[in-house]
C-alpha cells in the first residue's frame, strides 16, 4: 500500500486544519507512536524545555506554529502533541543529551544530488523504525504567500525532504553532541528550505538560522548547484561537489565529512559503508535517469537500501528537479513500485 497523498492550500491555518483533518487517524497514531518509542516520563518531562522552543519558533517562524496550531484543530489533538510530533529527531536527541539516556542505533538515511546531461536529479532514502510506514505521508502544498512543494513526511509535521519548484531538498541526520532549545525543529527547518529558490539561499538560511540539533542537507536546484550543508551543534559547514572531487555529483549519509566538525581527517570512501558504496557506484556508471539513480539507492551490497530488524528504508525518493516532479515509493526501493507526484501549480 502506497503512502497516503494529500493536498493543502491558503493561509497557514487553513493549511494545517486541512492537513489534520484530512489525516487525523494517522496524526493520532504517529502522537501515541511517539509518546511510545520516547517513554511516558521523559516524553511528558520534555515539554518543559520544549516549551522555550515553542517561543522561539513562534518568533522565528510564526507562520510555521500558526500551521501546526491548524493541524491540532484540525486532528482533534493538542498543540503541545503536534509540535512534539515535528520535534521527532530532536526529540530523541534531547532525551539522550537532557535525560541522559542511552544512545540508540542511529538512523542511515542516503541523500544523492546530480547534474547530469539529462536534468537536475535529487535521490533521497528515508531510513527508520519500520512501525513509522504507518504513519507516513506525502503533503502537496500551495501556500498563499510561498512556493509550492511537496514532502514526504510523518503525518503531522510540517515539512522534511522534497522539492519545491526551484530546487529538491534531502537531509540526514549527524551525531548531534549538543541540544539547545533556542533553535528551529528539522521539519521546520526543512521546510523553509522548501520556500528558498537556489541552493545559495539555502545555505543563507541555515548560517542565519540555528538547529536544535544536529542536521545535515543536500540540495539541488534547477540551475545545476549543488550544495551540502552539514549543520552541527554551534556552526556549518558547506560543501560543493569540487570538494569532493566532481563536478557534477554530491553524495551525504550520516557521518560528517568536514573535518572541523568531525574533530578529525574524513576519507568520504572509508567513513562510512554506505557513502563508499554510492561513491564507488556512481564511479563505475553515472546515472542519467530516475530509473539508474533508483537502482543505486536500491543498492545492498553497502547497505544503501536498508533491511535490518525493526528498521528499513520506510520511503525512497528521486525528484527530477527541471520537469518538477518526484518519484515516490513506499518502503525500500528494491521492492516497491514509484508513483509520480506533480508539483502543484502557481502562479511563482
Amino acid at each position: 500500500m502506497n503512502y497516503p497523498m494529500i493536498d493543502i492550500a491558503g493561509t497557514p491555518r487553513e493549511m494545517g486544519i486541512s492537513h489534520g483533518r484530512q489525516l487525523a487517524d494517522r496524526i493520532r497514531r504517529t502522537s501515541q507512536a511517539m509518546r511510545d518509542r520516547i517513554g511516558k516520563d521523559p516524553y511528558e518531562t520534555s515539554w518543559q524545555d520544549f516549551e522555550h522552543t515553542v517561543d522561539h519558533c513562534r518568533e522565528v517562524a510564526p507562520r510555521l506554529i500558526e500551521e501546526m496550531e491548524g493541524i491540532a484543530q484540525g486532528a482533534g489533538i493538542s498543540f503541545r502533541d503536534v509540535f512534539l510530533i515535528n520535534a521527532h529527531l530532536d526529540l530523541n536527541v534531547w532525551k539522550r543529551v537532557i535525560w541522559n539516556a542511552p544512545e540508540e542505533e542511529p538512523d542511515a538515511c542516503s541523500s544523492h544530488a546530480l547534474n547530469t546531461p539529462n536534468g537536475v536529479y535529487l535521490g533521497w532514502n528515508g531510513d527508520d523504525w519500520t512501525g513509522w510506514m504507518d504513519c507516513g505521508a506525502i503533503i502537496r502544498g500551495r501556500p498563499d504567500e510561498e512556493l509550492p512543494f511537496i514532502y514526504w513526511s510523518l503525518a503531522g509535521s510540517v515539512g522534511r525532504p522534497g522539492m519545491n519548484t526551484h530546487l529538491a531538498l534531502g537531509a540526514n541526520s549527524l551525531p548531534s553532541p549538543g541540544w539547545r532549545a533556542e533553535g528551529l525543529l528539522y521539519p521546520m527547518l526543512s521546510r523553509l528550505l522548501l520556500s528558498c529558490r537556489s541552493a545559495n539561499d539555502c545555505v543563507t538560511l541555515l548560517q542565519a538560522t540555528p538547529s536544535c540539533s544536529a542536521m545535515n542537507y543536500v540540495v539541488a536546484d534547477r540551475a545545476g548547484s549543488l550544495a551540502n550543508i552539514e549543520v552541527g551543534s554551534e556552526d556549518i559547514a558547506v560543501q560543493t561537489p569540487e570538494d569532493h572531487g566532481a563536478s557534477n555529483l554530491l553524495l551525504h549519509t550520516n557521518c560528517y565529512l568536514d573535518a572541523e566538525l568531525a574533530g578529525h581527517a574524513v576519507d568520504p570512501d572509508t567513513v562510512c559503508p554506505r557513502l563508499g558504496t554510492a561513491r564507488e557506484l556512481y564511479r563505475k556508471c553515472r546515472p542519467q535517469s530516475v530509473e539508474e539513480i533508483s537502482d543505486i539507492l536500491s543498492d545492498h551490497t553497502g547497505g544503501i537500501c536498508v533491511h535490518r530488524e525493526g528498521a528499513a528504508t520506510i520511503v525512497s525518493f528521486v525528484a527530477e528537479v527541471h520537469l518538477k516532479r518526484i518519484h515516490v515509493i513506499t518502503g525500500n526501493p528494491c521492492q516497491g513500485a514509484s508513483v509520480r507526484v506533480d508539483l502543484p501549480t502557481h502562479q511563482n
